[in-house]
Formats: C-alpha cells, structure tokens, sequence
C-alpha cells in the first residue's frame, strides 16, 4: 500500500468516525432536552408556588389570547378576579333581582316567592359564570393555566448550573468513548506495523463532527449581519440545546431575535464550538495511552482490567 492511499484510507476513516459521532451528539441532546425539561419542572416546583390561575383561549392558527386572569387572596383561601367579566355579570344580576325585589314590595306581599325564585335564578346564573371562569367547564379551545410565582435569581442560576453540568457530562461521555476506543485500537495497529503513528487524529475526528455546529453558527453571524432572518437566533438555541443554559446566560433570557444579541455574546457561543473536537483530542491520546479514567474512579478487579478496558 503506498503512502498516498493510506492517507486517503485514513482520512476517510476519519471522517467516518467524525460522522459517528456526531450522531451520538444528536442522540445525546435529545436526552440532554429531557434531562433540561425534568430539572426545569423540579425547579419550579421547589422553588415556586402557585398564586392564581388564567383562562387561555387558543385560535385555529395557535394564537393565545388571555381572558381573564385570577389571583388568590393573600390571607384567605378565595380568588380575585383581576377582569371585569364575574363582576360585571354579578352586578347585572344583583341589580335585576334588586329592581323585581323593589317591584315586589310595592305590589304587596304576594309578589314575594316570585321575588325569591327570581333572585335564586339570578345567583344560579352568576355561578354558571364563576364556574366557567374558573375552568370546570371550558370550551374545546380554552384552557386553564396556573400563575406561579418567578423563579428567584439565586435559584435560576443553580438551575442553569446544575443542568449545563449533567448535560456536558452526557454530551462528553457519548463523545469520549467512541473516539477513546479508536486511540486504543490505534495503537496496537501501530504496534503491529498495520499503520503509522497520528497523534493528531483525534482533533481530525472532532473537526469533521463539529463541521455541522460550525455551519449553524455561521448562519447566525449572517442572521447578526442581516442576511439571514432575524428570528433564526430562536432555532439556533435548539440546535445547540446541549449549551442552552450557557448561551442563554451569555445573551440573557427573553431575548428571541439575532440583532438583540450582542456580537460579544455571540464571541462567547463560539467557545461552545471548541469543545467537542478539544474532547475528541482528549480521548484519542487517552485511549491510545490506554488510560482509562473509568477504571480510575471505579474498582476492577485486575484480571478483568484487561478484558473490560474501556475509556
């Protein structure tokens, strides 16, 4: 074999590998999504409460139109209302049972079960609406959504570093052991005289699979320059969800359009894409050093060192 073709072979397997895994980075941010979406809830629930509750009409084209809101009595167990739909229906039924109770009495004494029976119907009718409002019994398109308190700052921020870190850890670990097992082959094919010595061959690796995060961060500099539309910042975070508590604390939160991001902010999402080939580099030389961080922080027996060696 000359050397121009195994070049070309190597290079191939290369890119091979580079293609592997990158689809276990997709893998793992579809994991890393669920993960986010757990913590997310759990925080919440920690670290929130529930003070109200809204009624949310959704059209056929998805839009969400709030109808009316309601908030719980600090000191009791009731709720205000915060619209004017319950009160202007109980003030109308208030006011007809007052004019037939008025009526009533000046006709004399006879009118008074009629007046009785009336005034029931009208409270009857305001319930109806309470019962509505409060969502027992909602139209197809409406619903009922909890009003919680906000997130505090401190608990956000624990949030966002609890999550980033079980996220990176699942991020490097798919990563890490393909490339480790390709170091460890590596050098018993250089031992053998089967191939020559690349050191180098993990970042080639990490290269070819970051090729597609290097894409979508270039059309977000194009989006920032005005090429690209201005909302493609909002689907750039899903690409990359495996850094979004990152990148949203680089940017900050509520920001959903390019030219609101800061080309500073955008200088800090591109350290996001130096990570997988430095973790690729990192696991290629430990694996062809045959140094398996697994079996230094979890015992083995040594017999089965060498049958279960793995990054």
């Amino acid at each position: 074999m000359t050397a121009n073709s195994e070049t070309v072979n190597h290079n191939t397997e290369n890119i091979k590998l580079g293609l592997n895994v990158f689809l276990w980075t997709i893998l793992s941010a579809i994991l890393n999504f669920i993960i986010l979406l757990s913590l997310t809830t759990i925080a919440t629930g920690l670290s929130t409460k529930t003070i109200g509750e809204r009624i949310v009409e959704i059209s056929d084209d998805g839009k969400r139109t709030v109808l009316t809101e309601i908030y719980y009595d600090k000191t009791t167990t009731s709720s205000t209302d915060k619209t004017t739909a319950i009160q202007s229906s109980s003030a109308s039924s208030n006011s007809s049972s007052t004019e037939i109770t008025a009526s009533s009495s000046s006709n004399g004494g006879t009118s008074s079960s009629s007046s009785s029976n009336t005034n029931k119907s009208g409270n009857t009718t305001v319930a109806g609406d309470k019962t509505t409002q409060t969502g027992t019994t909602l139209p197809e398109n409406q619903r009922r959504e909890g009003i919680r308190t906000e997130m505090t700052a401190g608990a956000s921020l624990a949030l966002d570093i609890i999550s980033q870190l079980f996220m990176l850890i699942l991020f490097v670990s798919m990563a890490y052991s393909k490339v480790w097992e390709r170091g460890d082959k590596d050098r018993n094919s250089v031992q053998f005289g089967r191939m020559s010595e690349d050191k180098s061959r993990g970042i080639q690796v990490g290269l070819y699979a970051a090729i597609p995060s290097v894409i979508f961060y270039i059309v977000l500099v194009l989006s920032k320059l005005g090429f690209v539309s201005d909302g493609y910042y909002f689907f750039y975070r899903f690409l990359n969800i495996t850094f979004i508590p990152f990148i949203n604390r680089v940017v900050g939160t509520g920001i959903f359009k390019t030219s609101k991001v800061s080309w500073l902010s955008l200088l800090g999402i591109l350290m996001t894409l130096i990570i997988l080939p430095l973790i690729c580099h990192i696991a290629y030389l430990l694996g062809y050093k045959q140094i398996s961080l697994s079996e230094k922080f979890i015992y083995k027996d040594s017999k089965k060192r060498k049958k279960l060696r793995k990054f």
